[in-house]
């Protein structure tokens, strides 16, 4: 959950918790089980098409899955790349098969954000998840924001939304206004605990919902 204490006001949460309780529930229950995959979704998944998470996800599995198992491993994968644009883009063909050269540049700075925490498998990702806010990691890594952190806690099993472009225009044309990521999360939230829902399953119902739009 973000740390920020801004929140939507009396009416406009009002009014967004109308608009969900009018709008079909979707479950999702899908939370990560695979450590090295949490990391490098988590730079993948933001501001690309879901085809390619999907795609570079694959071309992990095949050509990289047994190579790349634990954080050992994807330190020492990493290490074999420079760490320039040349390198950085054959890094990112190697474990996705895609150009991406800044997702392979932000992909270190997560490895080492974890590193320095000792956060080195599963069970330490989620209790970190648990444990941490917005603030521990908002600029700490370059080119990784707070909507990349929602994504990630999320990922993992926590209870919240990740205000994505679909929820930031979803809530915004419910209340009339732009609307920030803070203050996105904290009202969505807020309006799950009034609908006796939680903030995953609201998170995936308004995705669904924009996306079939």
């Amino acid at each position: 959950m973000l740390d920020d204490d801004r929140v939507l006001n009396a009416r406009e949460l009002a009014k967004l918790e109308a608009r969900c309780r009018k709008m079909p529930l979707v479950e999702n229950a899908y939370v990560e089980t695979d450590f090295v995959v949490a990391l490098l979704e988590t730079v993948m998944d933001y501001q690309n098409a879901t085809t390619t998470v999907q795609r570079a996800g694959g071309y992990f599995e095949t050509h990289a899955w047994a190579e790349v198992r634990t954080l050992d491993d994807l330190e020492r994968v990493l290490a074999s790349f420079p760490d320039d644009r040349e390198g950085n883009d054959a890094l990112a063909q190697f474990l996705w098969g895609y150009h991406h050269w800044r997702r392979a540049q932000e992909l270190r700075g997560l490895v080492a954000y974890f590193r320095a925490r000792d956060v080195t498998d599963l069970d330490s990702l989620r209790e970190w998840g648990t444990s941490s806010t917005a603030a521990d990691f908002v600029g700490r890594i370059k080119g990784l924001g707070p909507t990349v952190y929602q994504g990630l806690v999320l990922r993992i099993g926590v209870d919240t939304v990740k205000p994505d472009v679909h929820l930031l225009r979803f809530v915004a044309a419910v209340v009339g206004r732009p609307v920030k990521e803070d203050e996105t999360v904290a009202g969505l939230e807020e309006v799950a605990r009034r609908l006796e829902v939680s903030a995953r399953t609201l998170d995936w119902s308004i995705w669904e919902y924009q996306c079939s739009r």
